[in-house]
């Protein structure tokens, strides 16, 4: 390869992960079984509420303004639209662009966590996950809603983590093989949700719905 070809592959790079991608997340994120889940948790959250991978505002709709204090919204990719979405709904949003594993927040300070498909796309789940409990207050919970390994039929986790190392480039770092609900629970988190697989695409279409506190012992809703 000549070092020209490398520039433009390069470029072209460049180019799809800041102009290109941002898009299709978006447009992806905002599928109506996507935003079915959304609606699921997101509504519960209240005083001051932290969001990890807060994007461009998809969650803004579903936040209770009348519950809400204020959103703390983190991601390395923050986008415009953000503010303009919580404007749309009365909350203010105090924007960070950092990543969930270094959260510039005090210990127990925040009432709740607010985690919607992005914990795949994070580097480091269990450092992440270790920041989000110091930050939570002792009776704060974290909601989520994510996507993540099939366990059964065990075909369909096999073509996850088969196809990941290809698909993560193409969609922001995105891990299709993460057993989000064992992550919680080795993070050391009471674990109170529901999983399976929802419309769409099966290796993408698996999903962890809920709600989690700090402590150790684990509790599920079949």
């Amino acid at each position: 390869m000549t070092v020209k070809s490398a520039f433009n592959l390069t470029s072209l790079k460049s180019l799809y992960d800041n102009k290109v991608l941002p898009v299709l997340i978006d447009k992806a994120c905002a599928l109506e079984s996507i935003s079915q889940q959304r609606e699921r948790v997101v509504p519960k959250a209240s005083g001051i509420v932290l969001e990890i991978g807060v994007g461009s505002g998809l969650n803004a709709r579903f936040y209770d303004a009348q519950q809400v204090t204020q959103v703390i919204g983190v991601d390395p990719h923050l986008q415009p639209l953000a503010q303009e979405r919580f404007a749309a709904v009365g909350i203010k949003l105090v924007s960070q662009p950092l990543s969930a594993e270094t959260l510039p927040l005090e210990d127990n300070s925040v009432d709740s966590v607010v985690m919607t498909f992005t914990l795949c796309s994070i580097p480091d789940p269990s450092r992440a996950l270790s920041e989000i409990k110091r930050i939570l207050k002792p009776a704060g919970k974290l909601y989520y809603a994510e996507h993540g390994l099939a366990p059964k039929p065990k075909l369909v986790g096999k073509i996850q983590q088969m196809i990941t190392p290809a698909w993560k480039p193409l969609a922001g770092g995105c891990h299709l093989d993460r057993d989000i609900e064992q992550l919680l629970i080795q993070a050391g988190f009471t674990v109170l949700g529901e999983q399976g697989f929802t419309q769409g695409i099966s290796i993408v279409g698996y999903h962890y719905w809920g709600e989690a506190t700090a402590g150790t012992v684990n509790t599920l809703v079949e």
